[in-house]
């Protein structure tokens, strides 16, 4: 035992000898003893995954997500689980691109509905057992930019809206708490640039995305409010404003949640997919002219096989465990490309298009909306109350020292007891405003510590710890105990103060010059009986009677009282 102790202390000492070297502490946990059921569930599990890696990817029928799904499940080192609305349609697209479905799991989920939401987290834990989520790709979207007005999902909400944010905000809620036991746990939300107003694309083509002061979120975003900002309904913008929404919430999760929970939250745009099914209810021409318009013109193609290599990326890529950022790719418009472009069908390198490869990512800047902290509290705070959604508290990390444990166990229920007659001798408030007040039970304990610890061990336990403390550390200054130590006014400026006061109020009456080439004495001359015995006088004169004199005759003694009758007029002064 000593020579382990000892080699551990040299390895230790090799590592630099910095607290780096100790940093492996951090995560030493006492040895849980596991029960029969929870061993034969980590062998469900271990049977289940083996050492993959679990991954929750919504709307992977089509488009982007079947690409990432393709490319995940080709390093053999995922399980995935399809969150889609047509179980029928993804088990066709499986069977046709050949996935090897032992490590494809297909689960219902209509996001147009709260309560399909809820259902598919609810199966969810019951097929992950005890592996943990450590991916969540919010993928799955609509965009219906020719409606003419909104359609509503099962809950009343614009649709748009509900499937491609409000949903994906909900799920997000339910899973984030299990995923902190992952190793490098991460949320990736697909963004847009139209979602983002400093480009080209987001901030020159209306309608542009704005979420204003969302008083469409704040009055509750049922039918017939349309918009989150409360205005009039325009499907182009609905969609911007979903893909704004995520952008936001993306970065608000990561102030958040990110050093709570170790999970990391990222938003992408992996390009414009001229040929997609998102652009399935526009009309026929443009679906035939956007992706030359966008290969020849614009640059910024992106073919739907290198957007789901993006969005692989960030799922897969060491690299990207960066928290709150914004992923982009190299290609997109330039000047110059001309004859270039026709020999690369158009795959153009530079910021948004095709090209570039995987090296090719970089984290993109933002516009001013997505920062917008603000805005985002209130967004995080509107979206909590229109989908229900429960967030986990975000515990921030503590110490593992275990002297500061000890103490702390120690101390927890002082500190409580303290706290109680603070509360009591001046209340607190609740949350809704009202005055916390003691109920029974903190009522008893609050007799309990007078009679118990303030009056048994108070004057026993108590009186020793006070003699051992006096004895340890000594008496407390009186300094300490007679104020500050903040130098006072001089005593001389207060008494000339005082004197030259007192001369130029009394100077007709009593008669007295002052000099002011004289200089100022910290005391007053007497000169002899007399004059202190007219002295006295005056001041009597001055302070009890109201400046009346004594009658003549009677100023001359050596000491006055002032008798007290019932009436005011009764009053006099006498000499005794």
């Amino acid at each position: 035992m000593k020579r382990a102790s000892s080699l551990l202390l040299l390895a230790l000492a090799a590592a630099g000898g910095s607290a780096d070297a100790f940093k492996f502490m951090s995560n030493l946990q006492v040895p849980k003893i596991l029960s029969e059921g929870e061993k034969v569930e980590i062998a469900k599990t271990e049977d289940r995954f083996g050492d993959k890696k679990l991954v929750v990817i919504t709307g992977c029928s089509s488009g982007l997500g079947r690409q990432t799904v393709k490319n995940l499940l080709a390093t053999d080192k995922y399980h995935v689980i399809g969150a889609v609305r047509d179980v029928d349609k993804m088990e066709a697209v499986a069977e046709i691109d050949g996935w090897n479905m032992d490590n494809f799991h297909i689960m219902e989920c209509e996001l147009n509905s709260f309560a399909s939401v809820h259902k598919f987290c609810d199966e969810l834990k019951e097929y992950q057992l005890a592996k943990p989520v450590d991916r969540l790709i919010c993928n799955a979207g609509v965009y219906q930019p020719s409606l003419p007005y909104a359609k509503w999902s099962v809950d009343g909400h614009e649709q748009t809206m509900q499937i491609n944010y409000l949903s994906h905000f909900l799920m997000i809620s339910r899973l984030l708490d299990g995923m902190k036991e992952a190793p490098d746990p991460r949320v990736v939300m697909v963004g847009s640039v139209t979602g983002n107003d400093n480009t080209v694309g987001g901030g020159g083509v209306y309608p542009i995305a704005d979420l204003k002061q969302l008083d469409g979120f704040k009055a509750g975003f049922n039918n017939p409010v349309a918009m989150a900002d409360g205005y009039g309904f325009i499907g182009a913008k609905a969609y911007k404003d979903s893909k704004l929404s995520l952008m936001m919430m993306s970065n608000f999760l990561h102030s958040k949640f990110n050093r709570s929970h170790g999970i990391t939250f990222s938003s992408i745009y992996p390009g414009c997919i001229a040929e997609t099914p998102l652009f399935r209810e526009k009309r026929a021409w443009f679906r035939k002219y956007f992706p030359i318009f966008m290969k020849y013109i614009t640059g910024g193609y992106v073919g739907v096989e290198e957007a789901g290599q993006r969005l692989f990326q960030v799922a897969h890529d060491p690299r990207c465990s960066k928290s709150g950022v914004y992923w982009s790719w190299n290609g997109g418009p330039r000047e110059g490309r001309g004859a270039a472009a026709l020999e690369k069908s158009g795959q153009i390198s530079g910021g948004g298009g095709a090209g570039g490869g995987w090296d090719s990512i970089y984290i993109n800047d933002q516009s001013d909306k997505v920062n917008n902290l603000e805005l985002c509290v209130n967004l995080f705070q509107t979206s909590t109350e229109i989908t229900g959604a429960q967030w986990p508290e975000a515990k921030t990390f503590t110490s593992p020292c275990p002297t500061l444990k000890v103490i702390g166990a120690v101390s927890t229920n002082m500190i409580a007891r303290e706290e109680l007659k603070r509360m009591a001798d001046r209340p607190g408030f609740n949350e809704d405003g009202t005055p916390v007040k003691l109920t029974k039970r903190k009522k008893a304990a609050l007799v309990a510590d007078k009679v118990i610890v303030q009056g048994v061990l108070g004057n026993t336990v108590g009186r020793v710890g006070k003699v051992a403390g006096r004895l340890l550390l000594g008496r407390i200054p009186d300094t300490a105990k007679q104020g500050s130590f903040q130098d006072e006014k001089p005593l001389e400026d207060d008494v000339s103060d005082a004197s030259m006061s007192t001369a130029d109020d009394n100077a007709p009456e009593m008669g007295v010059a002052t000099k002011a080439d004289e200089p100022i004495k910290k005391f007053i001359d007497v000169v002899d009986d007399a004059e202190k015995t007219l002295l006295e006088g005056e001041i009597f004169d001055q302070i009890f009677a109201n400046g009346n004199k004594a009658p003549d005759g009677e100023g001359s003694s050596t000491e006055r009282e002032w008798k007290v009758g019932e009436p005011e007029e009764e009053r006099k002064l006498s000499t005794v």
